[in-house]
């Protein structure tokens, strides 16, 4: 009966391969089984099931498709995670390698080139010293021969003179008031030098006080800086404010001894040799007086310079011997 059915391929019995059917008894029988249970009209020629039916292969196929879909799924979500570890640990090490930046050379400056940078140095510096040492206001003629002059160079540009055309002829001319004027004339010009010199003392005064006594001292160390540049005299500005320096034990010894009168009729080369042989052979205990006192000095200084400059004095390299 079960082979007949197959020859005769009705219904769901028809997809099946003899082959399966005859190696596989097992599968057959829950098969048949199954097919007990449908009602199906059957006519001579053919086996037509009244419900639709499906492949049984298709159903066997259809599972084992989803196992290995499965497991080829699992497959292909692990390969693209390691696939992207490896493309990140490789971007990185891109960025770290071009992160490296190669160190420039510097470039070799010809002589021409050391001396133009030299020069634009020694510009600016001259620059920022001007400005640091300050400029005070101009004076007005203080002695009565320098306005007197200034007083007849209008008098000579008058005539058509220029330069030093017109201050020479301004000379000669104040070399003549005392003879050719009156005497009102010699002494209004006194006078007016003196009420000039008044006059710049007071906006010298007002000038000086407009700034710190720091920035004053930091000026005249400026201006010092600069006479040495320029190879010529430092003018220093006059500030009553400013803190002065104690004197080391050698010269307060010095200046002991040339007030004494021992060396009155010496040179001063000559006397400074024979204070520093003399302040060589002095013991300890005879430069112990100088020593202590040039010590208290120094620690008044340091406290004045806290309280005047807001700041702790540099350190002094001044030797207590010659």
């Amino acid at each position: 009966m079960r082979f007949n059915l197959l020859q005769r391929g009705g219904g769901i019995l028809r997809y099946l391969h003899r082959s399966d059917a005859l190696a596989r008894p097992t599968r057959m029988i829950n098969t048949n089984g199954h097919v007990r249970r449908i009602c199906l009209p059957i006519s001579r020629y053919s086996i037509n099931p009244v419900t639709k039916t499906t492949r049984p292969e298709g159903i066997l196929s259809r599972t084992w498709s989803r196992s290995f879909a499965t497991a080829n799924d699992a497959d292909e979500d692990v390969k693209p995670t390691k696939s992207k570890k490896t493309t990140k640990t490789k971007k990185s090490r891109s960025k770290k390698a071009k992160s490296k930046a190669k160190p420039k050379t510097r470039r070799t400056l010809t002589e021409k080139q050391k001396e133009a940078k030299k020069a634009k140095e020694s510009r600016e510096t001259l620059k920022q010293l001007k400005l640091t040492a300050l400029e005070p206001p101009k004076k007005l003629p203080e002695f009565a021969w320098n306005l007197a002059v200034t007083m007849k160079i209008a008098e000579a540009k008058a005539k058509g003179l220029k330069g030093k055309e017109a201050f020479k002829e301004a000379t000669q001319m104040a070399k003549s008031i005392g003879f050719d004027e009156n005497e009102n004339v010699v002494q209004r010009v006194t006078a007016q030098a003196e009420a000039n010199k008044a006059a710049n003392e007071a906006a010298y005064n007002t000038w000086i006080k407009s700034f710190t006594p720091l920035q004053i001292k930091e000026a005249n160390a400026a201006r010092r800086r600069l006479a040495k540049l320029k190879n010529t005299r430092a003018y220093l500005l006059r500030d009553d404010r400013l803190v002065k320096r104690p004197l080391p034990a050698y010269m307060r010894y010095m200046m002991e001894r040339t007030q004494e009168g021992d060396f009155k009729y010496m040179k001063v080369a000559d006397i400074a040799a024979r204070v520093a042989e003399e302040w060589k052979g002095l013991t300890g205990a005879e430069k112990e007086k100088y020593l202590k006192q040039a010590e208290i000095e120094r620690e008044q200084y340091r406290q004045r310079c806290r309280e005047v400059y807001g700041e702790e004095p540099h350190s002094s390299s001044a030797s207590e011997s010659p």
